[in-house]
């Protein structure tokens, strides 16, 4: 494992990084985890594990926090609730730059003594072409792995945690806005789609999957580790919903439908990340998405006037009586 001392005296920045993404309650905190078998250092300073996730997410607390920042600066709600949809030219907008600095400086200071390392975030793939400057900027060789799951079984996973989120209408649209409009940059690097159960259900299997796709040796050490990771840490006990895989199919949203079936293919290896067919239809399911880039506006602008009216009224709840008086007076 790292540790910051020897990070701290790095004159350079790592050659090569490897982002785990993918939509909230899809596997990518246990993918995480996996990919630390193929020798991909994720640091010393990870995000410890919650009742959300009992294991860790294994995330790069100061990575999370400066996404996190990212994504208020863009005025998103949180990092997975919000809709609304990045336009184009907000991309050229003067903070980016400032911000961009801050982030290469952390992943020169945390990350540059290692020759293959690798991060996960929540909303990184949200905010996919500021980390890929980030990247360039950096000259490093990236790699993905995305994690992918049905959108039913994410909605009723989100269910168990949040009821109005893992509403399936509300659920389908966040996994939409977080996996289609960047999942084109894909093309550019190596990258590996694994599907959840299948990781749950073979996991050693899948993380040699991983290492073929990102060519990365497979020494009797990161056998080992596979091996460990296959049967220590996964625990099928920990999956927030198991059951039949089609019920509630009648409310999946027709794009989340079409973009999973791709996603699903690549996990399965029906597919090959080349083949012409998947990007040209990715490209008609993001140009679909984008036409209701106005509605998704509009939904995050209703959510924040209902938790601002919601907030308003347990402020008056818990007011001194006096100026309760006051405040029905002026009403």
């Amino acid at each position: 494992m790292a540790n910051d001392s020897e990070a701290d005296g790095a004159a350079g920045t790592a050659g090569h990084v490897v982002v785990v993404i993918g939509a909230g309650r899809s596997g990518t905190s246990t993918l995480t985890r996996g990919i630390q078998a193929l020798g991909i250092e994720l640091g010393n300073n990870l995000k410890p594990g919650t009742p959300k996730n009992p294991k860790g997410f294994f995330e790069d607390e100061e990575l999370l926090a400066l996404n996190k920042r990212l994504h208020h600066a863009f005025g998103l709600r949180g990092t997975g609730a919000s809709l609304r949809l990045i336009e184009e030219d907000e991309w050229q907008a003067a903070f980016l730059n400032e911000h961009m600095q801050t982030v290469i400086a952390a992943i020169q200071k945390r990350f540059g003594a290692f020759p293959l390392w690798g991060f996960k975030s929540g909303g990184v793939m949200r905010l996919l072409p500021f980390w890929e400057q980030v990247f360039e900027q950096l000259g490093l060789k990236v790699s993905y792995v995305v994690a992918a799951r049905h959108p039913l079984a994410v909605a009723r996973s989100r269910a168990k945690l949040n009821a109005l989120r893992g509403v399936q209408e509300k659920s389908d649209l966040e996994w939409l806005v977080r996996v289609v409009p960047y999942f084109h940059l894909m093309r550019r690097h190596p990258f590996s789609v694994v599907d959840y159960d299948r990781l749950m259900a073979e996991p050693q299997i899948q993380l040699r999957r991983v290492a073929g796709a990102l060519n990365l040796p497979l020494t009797s050490d990161v056998e080992r580790e596979i091996n460990a990771f296959g049967e220590q840490f996964i625990n099928p006990s920990l999956q927030h919903h198991r059951g039949d895989a089609n019920e509630g199919a009648e409310r999946l949203n027709p794009l989340a439908r079409d973009a999973y079936r791709w996603l699903h293919a690549l996990a399965c290896d029906e597919i090959a990340p080349e083949n012409p067919e998947l990007w040209r239809d990715w490209a008609r399911i993001r140009s679909e998405l984008y036409a209701m880039r106005h509605a998704l506006r509009h939904i995050d602008f209703l959510e924040d006037e209902v938790e601002r009216r919601q907030t308003q009224g347990w402020r008056r709840l818990f007011a001194p009586r006096s100026n309760r008086i006051s405040q029905a007076d002026s009403d």
